[in-house]
């Protein structure tokens, strides 16, 4: 089953944008784009050959980045769904959108991508199969027409389903469209169906670990740290192996789109974009899933870009965020001209990048989920600082620093031999932080009307 919302952008704001419904759009700009938004829920860099997999997990998206711009390190603002979501699609860090917990609701008054480019013209579209993309968080404002699940979080619908009615949609529409994507199949529990089990190794991947049972469920919600001991390197390959087969379905499915895109002549102009919302753990320090830390593997995310008629690859280093993604395509399409300084927190990529470096910046990490971690992180530079309240491990008012181009997997902690580097990191992260939390606006929580127990069953709640 299938939820529909079309949803009017506040009138004072953008005017009416509403196709099919009587309403005037706007025209757009003679031969003015398509924007192509696909977010692989929890998906990993590594998981892709293009950023460095070992096997066959993305042929589809390894082709688009052969002529497309791979930022080679991006980061999500926070290790879960709802503020990177909301990131993606506001320009802003989750301290001035506001959704920083479960059940958060976007503020009529914060614009998403699809409102603003519904106002200048273009017909919108979208499809979310994560609860926390959706009507209740009003993350659906602007689009003219918008799909969610309402299937049981663990039975998540394949991506063949929303690719599908996708595909029909942009056969329909008429003029440039922004069609935003976010299907579930990386999330776990990893499913894919029957016929793609074996895309990867030619063979099922290997069964044990079970997402949110055995050792990963003692670990993770029964808190039995204990269990660490009896994950060993079979129950990992089993995890991996279940997650990059999932990745190579979903992204298959993204490639059937892509497919369709050259075929109707919509490709080459297209502005399309490939990322994530966060990235996932593999017990790379003790735990699984995501949400639960801000170490490196859950907030280092993929981020590919085609701009409209780019032919050629390329590899543009320095920190990126999913906070830029809303003013790239605003300023790839024209569309940034005489909007307030401030709008954003983010940056227009292609501007920025200086001979396919971006330039170095500080950015702000923050986990707000008081029943598994409360933290807030500092990228600068090489150096990663994480400050924890609390977390899921029994760690409270904690600090750990490290150096990321020396250790880039994270095992060496500086904080406790460092003093000096951590203090000046924690006094710039406190500085950042003041001013971004000068600009959170108040916002209604819905969690009581939300589905608690799709949550659960994805294992957002306890």
């Amino acid at each position: 089953m299938w939820s529909f919302a079309v949803r009017h952008a506040p009138t004072a704001l953008l005017g009416a944008i509403l196709a099919g419904c009587g309403a005037d759009r706007p025209a757009p700009p003679p031969g003015a784009p398509d924007v192509i938004l696909v977010v692989l829920d929890t998906l990993r860099p590594d998981s892709l050959g293009a950023y460095g997999a070992t096997v066959a997990t993305s042929p589809a998206i390894d082709a688009l980045a052969a002529h497309a711009t791979r930022y080679e390190t991006a980061w999500a603002p926070s290790s879960w769904t709802l503020p990177g979501t909301a990131t993606i699609h506001t320009g802003l860090h989750p301290l001035r959108h506001g959704l920083r917990t479960f059940g958060d609701k976007l503020p009529e008054a914060q614009l998403t991508l699809a409102e603003r480019l519904g106002a200048a013209g273009w017909v919108t579209g979208g499809w979310s199969d994560n609860a926390n993309f959706g009507e209740k968080n009003a993350l659906h404002q602007g689009f003219d027409r918008f799909t969610s699940s309402d299937k049981p979080a663990v039975a998540y619908p394949n991506a063949s389903v929303m690719v599908k009615a996708a595909r029909q949609w942009l056969s329909e529409a008429e003029g440039p469209v922004f069609t935003a994507l976010q299907p579930m199949n990386c999330h776990g529990p990893y499913r894919v169906p029957r016929s793609a089990l074996k895309r990867v190794y030619g063979r099922r991947p290997l069964m044990g670990f079970r997402y949110y049972k055995g050792p990963m469920g003692e670990i993770m919600t029964q808190r039995q740290l204990e269990a660490r001991d009896r994950v060993g390197s079979r129950y990992l390959q089993s995890a991996r192996e279940q997650q990059l087969t999932a990745v190579r379905y979903a992204t298959d499915e993204v490639g059937k789109l892509l497919s369709h895109l050259r075929s109707t002549g919509r490709y080459d102009n297209a502005l399309i974009i490939v990322t994530a919302d966060h990235g996932e753990e593999m017990f790379e320090h003790g735990g699984f899933s995501h949400g639960y830390t801000l170490h490196r593997e859950v907030v280092q995310v993929p981020l590919i870009i085609k701009y409209p008629g780019q032919t050629e690859g390329a590899v543009v280093k320095g920190p990126a965020s999913l906070m830029d993604i809303t003013p790239t395509v605003l300023a790839t399409l024209g569309l940034d001209k005489g909007l307030p300084e401030g709008t954003f927190d983010g940056v227009d990529l292609r501007s920025a990048a200086k001979e396919g470096v971006l330039p170095p910046r500080p950015l702000v990490l923050d986990l707000q989920w008081p029943k598994r971690t409360v933290a807030r992180g500092l990228l600068d530079g090489d150096l990663h600082l994480i400050h924890i309240e609390k977390s899921y491990d029994g760690l409270v008012d904690t600090r750990k620093l490290y150096d990321l181009r020396a250790d880039p997997g994270e095992r060496a902690d500086l904080a406790p031999t460092e003093a000096a580097r951590l203090a000046a990191a924690e006094e710039r992260l406190g500085s950042l932080w003041t001013a971004l939390a000068a600009g959170t606006p108040i916002v209604e929580n819905v969690l009581s009307d939300m589905d608690q127990e799709k949550l659960k069953l994805l294992g957002y709640m306890e």
